[in-house]
């Protein structure tokens, strides 16, 4: 798959968050600035430099990095970590056709990010999956660095997406989440539009749909201390991989509950997603009246999302085929609450 954004650092291990926002736009490949460069494909929409530009050699380092890019009139983007004329100065004589903060508020980033790739302006539905997205950013990363959740990310977060969801236009929410290349991220706005999504087609009032999108936002907090490796992983998981990622339910629903500033409901759809109705889930092996309502709707996006996901190792499943295999696992899922989401994924 063509490459979108390149990104270009001296600090790669810092750069994981950078590089799943830039995946926003599409496939974001990441240059050390430190080891050789590989002959790989030119990126198709954007150039962003994350580089200390009070270093000669390595505002040298980029300038060549970049030389056969900028030939072809690629806006380039330069975050600088000091707010210095010297390093506009410097980011300037590289060719920056905009320069913003390193330390720039995510939403603020991708807003900026938006303008230099679309300069007309951005729909309402756009601005709202911007804003869904940075709040989801600043949640993962601060779950996977062990430090608080952050909760007004998680209410900005709740609002945007319900908000899209009053446009009735879940087509349009898919398709944005579709061009987002971070697996992680994608599963999770998907599962939360699809929440949102069902929550207002079954006319809950707003407080309840709050509940809903904020449970489904955060089902699968517990992923961010899964490694990389696993979660990006395209072939079959060894036995071992697959224990690692079954524990993420239990992480997760331990993480909501340690910080205390979550809803009971909310905590528990984190625990239980993977429960059905027959007891064959985990990690409980719950049952019937012990898996409560929100729990179910979750349940229900979660599997149909991982159905219709795109990926480049395969093709996504299409509505009616996705729904289908929710039909055929009968007992697992409840039926009337399957019957309410036929309407919202396959209207008409």
């Amino acid at each position: 798959m063509p490459i979108a954004v390149l990104l270009i650092t001296d600090r790669p291990e810092q750069s994981v968050k950078l590089e799943r926002l830039l995946s926003l736009w599409g496939p974001c490949d990441v240059v050390d600035l430190h080891r050789p460069m590989k002959g790989g494909q030119a990126p198709s929409r954007l150039l962003v430099s994350d580089v200390d530009l009070s270093n000669r050699g390595a505002v040298e380092a980029v300038r060549d990095r970049l030389a056969e890019h900028r030939r072809k009139g690629m806006p380039l983007l330069c975050l600088l970590r000091d707010r210095s004329a010297r390093l506009a100065t410097q980011a300037n004589a590289i060719g920056a056709s905009a320069i913003l903060p390193a330390d720039l508020p995510t939403k603020a980033l991708l807003d900026e990010i938006g303008r230099i790739l679309d300069p007309g302006g951005m729909r309402p539905m756009q601005r709202q999956f911007m804003a869904a997205s940075a709040a989801v950013a600043d949640l993962l990363t601060a779950a996977s660095e062990g430090g608080p959740l952050p909760v007004t990310a998680v209410e900005g977060s709740v609002e945007a997406i319900n908000r899209a969801a009053d446009d009735r236009d879940l087509g349009a929410w898919l398709d944005m989440v579709w061009n987002h290349d971070d697996a992680t991220y994608q599963h999770c706005l998907l599962v939360a539009g699809l929440a949102a999504a069902f929550a207002h087609a079954l006319g809950f009032p707003e407080s309840a749909r709050k509940l809903v999108t904020s449970a489904a936002v955060l089902h699968d907090i517990g992923k961010a201390r899964v490694p990389l490796a696993i979660l990006h992983k395209s072939g079959k998981l060894t036995v071992e991989e697959f224990e690692i990622l079954r524990e993420h339910p239990q992480t997760g629903y331990e993480m909501l509950l340690r910080q205390g500033a979550f809803a009971r409901e909310v905590v528990e759809a984190a625990r239980s997603h993977h429960e059905y109705l027959d007891g064959s889930g985990y990690p409980q092996g719950l049952k019937a009246n012990e898996i409560p309502d929100i729990v179910r709707m979750i349940t229900i996006c979660d599997i149909y999302a991982a159905l219709i996901e795109r990926r480049s190792y395969k093709a996504p499943m299409a509505p009616d085929e996705a729904f289908a295999v929710l039909v055929a696992m009968g007992p697992k899922l409840d039926a009337d609450l399957l019957r309410a989401f036929r309407a919202v994924v396959l209207p008409g």
